[in-house]
């Protein structure tokens, strides 16, 4: 396996011209498609350990790099940065959830999830490691066909020592060869050469060859090793459910965002004047049509410059999340002390197993981050502590959310209004579908410690032209379409394609405002694809086109950076299972299953 054995990186120039130069983009193959594999033993070539040549493939891979890292982050930085993508959205849905299927089958199905969607992580991270060192690969081609010397003495080598391969090496060697076909015998023999030479560096030199050079997101993964007539419709399967998922995830963003700005909307009248009344359905159609005026012009921006605003909000969410374990927890201390332990938790649902999809869409929602995972793994340094940096923030989330759902139960199971009250000081309601409503009618501090938690997640505003520009980006580059640079972004393509992504989320926030059918309808499908089935998927063609798991190559590479440790065939078989089983059990659930009414 090496630089002679896959298909060009899309989207870049080819590294040599065809057929005239050295052939990079075709491996030499014998009649049986067994290629001449070395084995473990001395070093053949001199140049594959030498650090002037391993500086030069890294020179040449850096700047055939297409996606930039940019500046680097720290493991704590980056966890802190994750924790933010994670505790959005779900975190005010799941005490909802938690209310529905019960606190043990949520806590259960919570961990589950999150336990499966850290294994699909560490496959996406290797996979991430394979899709960087295809261009290192690259990087090695180019510099050998530019170094006619170097071929020649890589050719000379592989002579000198081809008396030592094995009898079997040799025969599928000498066999006519494609790339002998199209390039003579001595091209195939130079072939041959690059193809041993390659296997040799990757061997003496894995920590630069497998090195996280640039972002390559999940959909260009699929282009990349999902081609020909048997794998096209995967590659357009994938991208078919990255862009149904971040549809939704924009759909949910946009009616939580709404929802909480017209709450907020109707608790500032309150508080302005008792005797003012606030039609909160119109506030919030008010509101989808001011947030669509708001971020449609914003898709056409450049929001690289956003950073420091994006650190603000993430010290605002955090705030409102601890002051909302606080107050739920010392109202849950309050009723266990006023009502008594037995009877509040006798009220408390424990497993609810015909309402687990109120649990299971939004775990799915929570951990399924797969899709950003590039962005957030490749700034990292060390790169190799990626897999502590992501179970660090997955269990640091479930625990913060866990105690969120059980003093969110504590504290409001006991009520009986469905809706809280929008005036300061009324009654408190049943846990609701947005948790931060909650705590509309709060006094404390004279109503503004209710109007910052009910306002805090319409701060997610400034999200959504992200969330709309990823996802023309995706349909984009799905579809073959070019897009603009930022100097020039209104251009007719690029106006219909963002209008195409903003309008349907605007539309349907407009339709309905049951986030949690949202969550549960994508989630379902969409998400639990995302995040289970495309990182195996494109794992295991990444190992493929390498030809990693040769039982001769999982003997040598052992040592590859962010090697997956549940890449085989016993964590391949659990995540297809657990993945049939959910989405069997979803199917049946959301189709077929008689509705059970909220409590």
């Amino acid at each position: 396996s090496s630089c002679v054995d896959r298909p060009r990186r899309l989207g870049r120039a080819p590294a040599h011209p065809h057929p005239g130069g050295f052939l990079c983009g075709v491996r030499s193959l014998g009649a049986t498609g067994q290629t001449a594999k070395m084995t473990t033993g001395p070093q053949r070539f001199k140049a594959s350990s030498q650090p002037a040549m391993h500086r030069m493939f890294s020179m040449e891979a850096d700047r055939r790099t297409q996606g930039q890292i940019g500046a680097k982050l720290s493991p704590g930085v980056a966890v802190i940065f994750m924790l933010n993508s994670l505790t959005g959205l779900s975190l005010l849905t799941l005490p909802y959830g938690f209310s529905q299927a019960g606190l043990l089958l949520g806590a259960v199905l919570l961990f589950l999830c999150m336990g499966l969607a850290f294994v699909t992580a560490t496959f996406m991270c290797e996979a991430l490691t394979i899709a960087n060192a295809l261009t290192y690969e690259e990087a090695e081609c180019q510099v050998i066909k530019n170094n006619p010397e170097l071929l020649e003495e890589l050719t000379r080598e592989y002579r000198s020592n081809a008396v030592d391969r094995p009898k079997a090496e040799s025969a599928g060697a000498s066999k006519p060869s494609l790339a002998a076909g199209l390039l003579g015998k001595h091209r195939a023999l130079s072939s041959e050469a690059l193809q041993d030479f390659c296997d040799e560096v990757r061997d003496t030199n894995p920590e630069s060859e497998f090195k996280i050079r640039e972002r390559v997101e999940l959909g260009q993964m699929g282009e990349m090793v999902l081609h020909g007539k048997g794998s096209h419709w995967v590659a357009t399967a994938i991208y078919l459910m990255v862009v149904t998922f971040t549809y939704g995830t924009a759909c949910a963003l946009t009616v939580t965002v709404n929802t909480s700005m017209a709450h907020t909307y109707c608790s500032a009248v309150s508080l302005i004047s008792e005797t003012s009344e606030c039609d909160a359905d119109k506030a919030y159609r008010y509101c989808v049509i001011v947030s669509f005026c708001i971020t449609l012009p914003l898709c056409f921006a450049n929001l690289q410059k956003t950073k420091n605003f994006t650190i603000v909000i993430m010290v605002f969410r955090f705030i409102a999340i601890a002051i909302m374990i606080a107050i739920g927890g010392y109202k849950a201390v309050g009723r266990l002390q006023e009502e008594g332990s037995v009877t509040v938790l006798s009220q408390v649902p424990t497993w609810e197993t015909e309402n687990f999809m109120a649990v299971f869409g939004n775990a799915v929602f929570l951990f399924g981050i797969h899709h950003y995972l590039p962005s957030m793994i490749s700034p990292l340094e060390p790169q190799r502590l990626a897999p502590r940096v992501i179970i660090t923030a997955f269990l640091s989330c479930y625990l913060v959310i866990l105690v969120v759902c059980v003093t969110a139960n504590i504290a409001w199971g006991g009520e009986t209004h469905s809706q809280c009250s929008v005036d300061l000081g009324g009654h408190f309601c049943k846990v609701q579908t947005l948790y931060n409503l909650n705590f509309a009618p709060l006094p404390w501090l004279g109503g503004s410690l209710a109007i910052f938690i009910t306002a805090y997640p319409s701060m997610a505003i400034a999200s959504i032209p992200i969330a709309a520009i990823t996802t023309r980006n995706t349909m984009a580059r799905w579809l073959g379409i070019v897009l603009p640079g930022p100097d020039n972004p209104f251009t007719p393509t690029n106006v219909f394609m963002t209008l195409a992504v903003l309008m349907p989320p605007s539309i349907i926030a407009l339709i309905t405002k049951d986030v949690q059918a949202v969550i549960q309808y994508v989630g379902g499908y969409a998400g639990l694809t995302v995040a289970i089935m495309c990182p195996l998927v494109l794992l295991v063609r990444l190992r493929h086109l390498l030809k990693l798991d040769t039982p001769k190559e999982k003997e040598r590479r052992t040592d590859r950076p962010l090697k997956s440790p549940f890449g085989n065939r016993y964590g391949y078989a659990f995540v297809v299972l657990f993945y049939l089983v959910a989405l069997s059990l979803v199917t049946k659930k959301l189709f077929f299953t008689p509705h059970v009414a909220a409590r």
